[in-house]
């Protein structure tokens, strides 16, 4: 519903902006500084597993009752960065973006780096700009690594107790690809103030994670399925051009 509320907010005001300009106006990109540098603060609604295992008893022998639910739930995570870009011609530039996401919060993620390259492309007006923007990247988050004790044999139970696993931390890096929209004003013509909102698309890979469980107080470890998640992004930033 955010996600919705932005988008929409997003569009609202660049038509009623759009409606009142001249769109014969000169462009400001005429001018020859097609190089811009930036920074932005950012906040990624970042979807997590969450598992729950409700069996009362473990079971010792197949077939093994499920009794396993695999939700996802959307956290808000608060980052920085900065970006650089190029204006090709005054409707089409191509931009690199790095944001870092401090927040440690492990086993579901810490300290996570977000890195896209892409284009922007759409109309720079005299005192506004709006651009849709496409930009594939990496997303790269410290995680929990579970890997079953050696000579402990109560690797047997299903689901496997994690008292059962030691717990390593590991970087997972995965594909993204962030699409949306962007909205710029320029109170001087060198400098500008932006507003990022999309959806960055974000592929993880199988892996096992902690569910809590009914028969064991520390939680049992299960398998996540590889999965795509659509996480909102929104940013703002200022930019110099030269």
């Amino acid at each position: 519903m955010l996600r919705k509320k932005f988008f929409v907010a997003i569009a609202i005001i660049s038509l009623l902006v759009i409606n009142g300009l001249d769109t014969n106006a000169q462009s400001p990109d005429e001018d020859g500084r097609r190089f811009e540098v930036g920074a932005q603060v950012s906040v990624l609604n970042l979807s997590r597993v969450q598992a729950a295992h409700s069996a009362t008893n473990p079971c010792l022998s197949p077939p093994c009752p499920s009794g396993l639910t695999i939700d996802y739930a959307q956290e808000a995570e608060p980052g920085f960065g900065g970006r650089i870009g190029y204006h090709l011609t005054n409707y089409l530039g191509v931009e690199a973006e790095v944001n870092f996401f401090p927040r440690d919060d492990l086993p579901a993620s810490g300290r996570a780096f977000e890195g896209l390259f892409g284009v922007k492309a759409g109309r720079r007006f005299e005192k506004i700009g709006v651009y849709a923007k496409a930009r594939p990247g990496v997303f790269s988050a410290r995680t929990i690594d579970f890997r079953p004790k050696e000579g402990v044999g109560c690797i047997a139970v299903f689901p496997p107790p994690a008292t059962c696993f030691d717990e390593r931390q590991r970087r997972e890096t995965s594909f993204a690809f962030d699409v949306g929209g962007i909205l710029e004003f320029y109170p001087t013509k060198h400098a500008s103030i932006r507003f990022d909102a999309g959806d960055t698309i974000i592929r993880f890979d199988e892996r096992l994670v902690r569910a809590s469980s009914t028969a064991f107080p520390a939680g049992v470890i299960v398998t996540a399925p590889a999965r795509t998640s659509h996480n909102f992004q929104g940013s703002v930033g200022v930019g110099f051009r030269f």
